[in-house]
């Protein structure tokens, strides 16, 4: 691997050929070498740079997918984020047999095939939807979370995620709040029926900032599929990457979420990353709430708390 790299640096950067070769290696080597370019001492296939050794290979593979970062994500993900920035002879057979060989993907298993089909919600842009969700209780952490919150934009599919120590309403209208002050309204909200998202004071908060709620049917919960593939896919990650206890789960929910939207997306072919960035320029505060009616919620979420 290491050899032909040499040799086709050699021809590009010099123009000489190595020795040994008959006419029509040479010509073979040739037509290969013409789609590398050379740049400050390295090879690259247009913004893709060469990887020269295995032992690089590897290092490469295990940011990418081993890493809390990475996330363990299956093959199609991992391929797709290392192909676009690395290339090495074979590398896709090589990422393939490095997956199988993960010995914590095969602890975990590959994920199970939904019962049901995914009701398919047709959005145009970001924020228009997001569904929010609970999953838990978890084993307890040592900071006492047992829980976590996910809230998926349907458009960029830009995920965001909240370790929780209780399910109050209290709990979940607080990082509602930080989602719209760092993202701004969406236009509706999706979640199930459960209490700690069906009361008065996450309703006050909609009502204030002209959200819409919606509600899944009871014993549906394929309604917000999305944000249910979410948390199943936080949790496998998450299971790859603690301990034996599973009880540090907290310190690598913020790598997973990393993992997760910078990963091209099956649906959008493209990452959340991308996405939400790409279509940001849009989003505002659409209500005419002044930021005295805000602040009074969230004086009033404390007194809950």
């Amino acid at each position: 691997m290491e050899k032909k790299w040499e040799e086709i640096y050699a021809l590009i950067s010099a123009g000489s050929n190595p020795s040994g070769y008959d006419k029509a290696q040479r010509q073979n080597l040739r037509r290969y070498a013409s789609k590398f370019q050379q740049k400050d001492g390295e090879l690259f296939v247009g913004t893709r740079k060469v990887v020269k050794t295995m032992d690089d290979a590897r290092k490469i593979f295990h940011e990418f997918h081993s890493s809390p970062i990475g996330g363990h994500t299956g093959t199609h993900k991992t391929l797709n984020a290392v192909c676009s920035r690395f290339y090495w002879f074979g590398m896709t057979v090589d990422i393939k047999t490095w997956i199988l060989e993960c010995d914590q993907c095969q602890k975990v298993g590959k994920p199970l095939t939904a019962v049901q089909p995914l009701q398919c919600i047709q959005v145009s842009e970001v924020r228009e939807l997001i569904g929010i969700d609970l999953t838990g209780p978890l084993p307890k952490t040592s900071s006492g979370f047992q829980y976590i919150l996910t809230a998926t934009d349907y458009f960029s599919k830009w995920v965001e995620a909240f370790p929780l120590k209780t399910k109050s309403a209290s709990e979940v209208a607080q990082h509602l709040c930080s989602i719209i002050y760092r993202h701004g309204c969406p236009k509706r909200i999706l979640s199930d029926q459960g209490r700690e998202f069906v009361n008065e004071l996450n309703s006050d908060l909609c009502k204030l900032l002209q959200i819409e709620r919606s509600v899944t049917a009871a014993y549906h919960p394929q309604t917000n599929g999305l944000d249910e593939k979410t948390n199943d896919n936080i949790k496998r990650a998450l299971r790859k990457l603690v301990n034996d206890q599973q009880n540090n789960w907290d310190l690598y929910l913020d790598p997973t979420l990393f993992s997760l939207r910078s990963k091209v997306h099956t649906t959008t072919k493209y990452s959340p990353f991308f996405s939400d960035v790409w279509k940001r320029g849009s989003i505002s505060i659409r209500s005419a709430c002044s930021s005295a009616d805000f602040q009074h919620h969230s004086a009033r979420r404390q007194k809950v708390q």
